[in-house]
């Protein structure tokens, strides 16, 4: 169960939440499409308000950025934190990182009306890549994801395919489209089936 307002022990030993795969991922020469697996990244949830000054200087001294207030990512050294609502939003950093920030935040948060959750466990990260990720996407997610709409950069709430999912576009330098899917642990393994099923016609293949 996630802890709110703590710092995290020793976290017990983990495996992928799509560890075991049926069907293991067979890439062709050209894959249009690529996924992978971001396992453990530390993940945590924070709520509280902007409007209060005390509170967003004190995260900002924390953890060495200041959260987005709108939809959108702030990052910096390593850590990033992903716009989720007006008084909520998912910090990540690297793998196995989440005591640490947890600590950092807790103790600059002391006294105030905030909440730090660790959710390290309850969410993965899958990576889609390459250049049909956007087709595959769409089969199931009801976003318009043409990059006028939704370019890189964009951090929403959404659905894929029954699954609710947050979507991060991150492209590359070329422009490449490609994406990082946070979804719970439970449908972890659905969605990535899902995934490999709906690019199954453009071919399949690990993203780098």
């Amino acid at each position: 169960m996630p802890d709110t307002m703590s710092v995290p022990g020793e976290a017990p030993a983990r495996r992928s939440a799509t560890a075991g795969l049926v069907r293991p991922l067979v890439a062709p020469a050209n894959p249009g499409v690529r996924l992978a697996e971001i396992a453990h990244e530390a993940k945590l949830n924070l709520r509280g308000d902007l409007s209060d000054p005390g509170f967003g200087a004190a995260v900002s001294g924390a953890i060495g950025l200041d959260l987005p207030a709108r939809p959108g990512i702030a990052a910096a050294d390593g850590v990033a934190a992903l716009w989720l609502g007006p008084t909520e939003w998912l910090v990540v950093g690297g793998a196995d990182r989440e005591a640490d920030l947890a600590a950092r935040l807790q103790g600059a948060l002391a006294g105030r009306h905030a909440a730090i959750t660790n959710v390290t466990d309850n969410w993965t990260v899958i990576a889609l890549a390459g250049p049909k990720a956007l087709d595959v996407l769409a089969k199931g997610c009801p976003l318009d994801l043409h990059p006028r709409a939704f370019p890189a950069g964009s951090v929403v709430q959404s659905m894929v395919c029954q699954a609710d999912v947050i979507l991060h576009r991150t492209d590359d330098a070329d422009g490449a489209p490609r994406l990082r899917i946070y979804v719970r642990r439970s449908f972890a393994q659905y969605l990535w089936d899902w995934l490999a099923d709906a690019g199954l016609e453009y071919g399949v293949g690990e993203a780098g």
